[in-house]
């Protein structure tokens, strides 16, 4: 009894601060399609969890109404889920009519439970008093169906992510790629939530001991996934912000129609414009923003790049932070800094990223780099300036 109520308490108090997390998004100036999709998860997680929470006879006798509300809200599990992935995936555009088929589920859900929700609340608390056998029916063909809807639904969300990073590997920032690696382990923590869920469904049905117990207790996990969430977003809100013009699902460039003059002059223009302007500097740079400060399209300007140069988006902007970083550490002052700090300076914004990417064009690492350039400027025979005696 103590350890249920440790329980309740402890999940009560979780999804208070899921309801001020939601609050805390919703707070913010620009609330795109995303940020409402992910706050309306939140807050109908958290009253999910205080329905299970509170699961007793005496709860549902004194608050009939609000019993079987939670074999309805397992029906929006899944279609909010994916389509907060779907809107991180195309940009954060306006949800459309199209998106309101995923609003089926629900509807049939709720027209197999009107007969309950019409009841009076007199009929529903006589029904209560059997409360054991009518705690049976939590474990029929309507919850086992919810099971199977959320399932299918994460699949089809983990599936729409590759789908797009194939699409978009040429185009994505950094601060995307991360934005995309958080919404997968998003995902994967919901689905491994959904597998403890179903064992503990399938061991209160079948009375499975030990595994029983999953059934109420796997929303310690939900509780422990909003303090996740709100750690994440304390400590990097960029990944809850989506710029709408720069990140949606674009397919590689077909036949553009560009002649060869053309691409020639393009790419002329482009290399110009990375020598002057050098906007590699800038971690988040992406193919839409380069194509705005050239005023070209996007597709051209993919192609050019793909086409004269060889490479990928990313490996061409990186070929100049390299290039910089290089120049920086071939500087003598290049001792009073960072390697890392230096191709901070120049572009990079991950120490991974930089370190693989200065080994693939260099074949050497930054250090054993920066130590060459020393030998280079202090060979074999001569003295430091610095140690010449008077």
């Amino acid at each position: 009894m103590i350890v249920a109520s440790l329980f309740r308490y402890f999940v009560a108090a979780g999804m208070i601060n899921a309801a001020l997390f939601a609050a805390l998004l919703f707070s913010r100036k620009r609330n795109d399609t995303t940020s409402l999709l992910l706050i309306s998860f939140m807050l109908l997680v958290s009253f999910q969890a205080l329905l299970n929470a509170f699961d007793t006879r005496d709860f549902f006798l004194t608050f009939p109404h609000l019993s079987r509300i939670s074999w309805l809200q397992l029906s929006l599990f899944g279609p909010l889920i994916y389509l907060f992935t779907q809107k991180v995936t195309d940009g954060g555009l306006r949800l459309t009519l199209k998106d309101a088929l995923h609003l089926l589920p629900f509807l049939g859900y709720l027209t197999v439970l009107a007969p309950w929700f019409l009841q009076s609340a007199q009929e529903k608390r006589k029904a209560l008093m059997d409360f054991d056998g009518l705690s049976r029916l939590d474990f029929g063909w309507l919850n086992q169906c919810s099971l199977f809807l959320i399932t299918a639904y994460l699949l089809l969300s983990l599936t729409r992510i590759r789908q797009y990073r194939k699409a978009t590997e040429d185009t994505l920032s950094d601060t995307s790629k991360h934005r995309l690696s958080w919404l997968l382990q998003f995902i994967y923590v919901i689905l491994g939530i959904l597998v403890i869920s179903g064992l503990g469904f399938y061991g209160r049905k079948w009375q499975i001991p030990l595994i029983t117990h999953f059934y109420h207790y796997n929303y310690l996990l939900v509780v422990a996934m909003v303090y996740w969430l709100a750690g994440r977003y304390l400590l990097q809100p960029e990944l809850f912000t989506i710029d709408h013009t720069k990140e949606a699902i674009t397919p590689k460039y077909r036949k553009s129609g560009l002649q060869m003059a053309e691409k020639q002059t393009l790419y002329e223009r482009l290399l110009e414009h990375m020598s002057v302007r050098r906007p590699f500097l800038e971690p988040d740079l992406t193919i839409f923003m380069l194509a705005e400060q050239l005023q070209v399209s996007r597709h051209h300007l993919s192609q050019v790049i793909n086409e004269q140069s060889g490479s990928s988006f990313h490996d061409f902007i990186n070929r100049f932070r390299i290039e910089a970083v290089k120049q920086r550490l071939a500087e003598p002052e290049a001792g009073n800094f960072s390697i890392l700090g230096i191709a901070m300076d120049c572009g990079f914004n991950s120490k991974a990223t930089f370190n693989t990417t200065f080994k693939k064009l260099t074949g050497m690492t930054p250090s054993a780099y920066q130590k060459s350039c020393k030998k280079r400027s202090n060979p074999v025979g001569t003295v430091d300036a610095g140690l010449s005696p008077a």
